[in-house]
């Protein structure tokens, strides 16, 4: 959820273009923000110790990402220090990895890429409909939440937004709701 409130931009799009720094998507749905643009070149995560990407850049991969924008360069980012700003798309679906290893959340573990993750596989198109619901209603999360420490799933039948309110429910993102973040 961190992601879908945080983010300037949420993009699904392919990759069209690579230099040693960055990557240019073909943007084929704008998610969240207000982007006319086609292509987007954005800044590549460089794998560090704590974290790497799955999978080297290649042209043709597809994915969702979700970007911030430097004020000052107006250039793209991909959110967070772990690439958790990148969901690559494989076989029409969404794969969202566990972080926190933990099996009361009911994680799977699952082929992403030819390596063995724990975590959550959705179809493209329950999850983007899982993130534009979860947008359109945070407003009403938040004030919910500020009055009375509950969230109400309205969005029953989507396993991806169910994940999504789960996830609403941690320590770090309660901040967000309270507006102290």
């Amino acid at each position: 959820p961190e992601l879908i409130i945080k983010s300037d931009l949420i993009v699904e799009g392919e990759i069209v273009g690579l230099d040693s720094l960055t990557f240019t998507v073909k943007v084929t749905d704008c998610i969240k923000g207000d982007s006319k643009a086609t292509l987007i070149q954005v800044e590549k995560f460089e794998d560090w110790t704590c974290a790497n990407r799955i999978t080297p850049y290649q042209k043709g991969q597809k994915e969702i990402a979700f970007l911030i924008q430097n004020r000052k360069t107006q250039k793209w980012r991909l959110m967070g220090a772990a690439d958790e700003g990148e969901l690559l798309i494989q076989n029409d679906s969404i794969t969202y990895e566990d972080i926190y290893w933990e099996a009361k959340t009911g994680y799977s573990e699952l082929d992403y890429f030819g390596y063995t993750i724990r975590g959550w596989r959705y179809s493209l198109a329950e999850f983007k409909r899982a993130m534009l619901f979860y947008i359109s209603e945070f407003p009403r999360l938040q004030r919910e939440y500020q009055e009375g420490y509950k969230i109400t799933n309205r969005l029953k039948d989507n396993e991806a937004y169910k994940r999504m309110i789960f996830e609403s429910l941690t320590l770090e993102f309660m901040l967000i709701l309270l507006g102290k973040q």
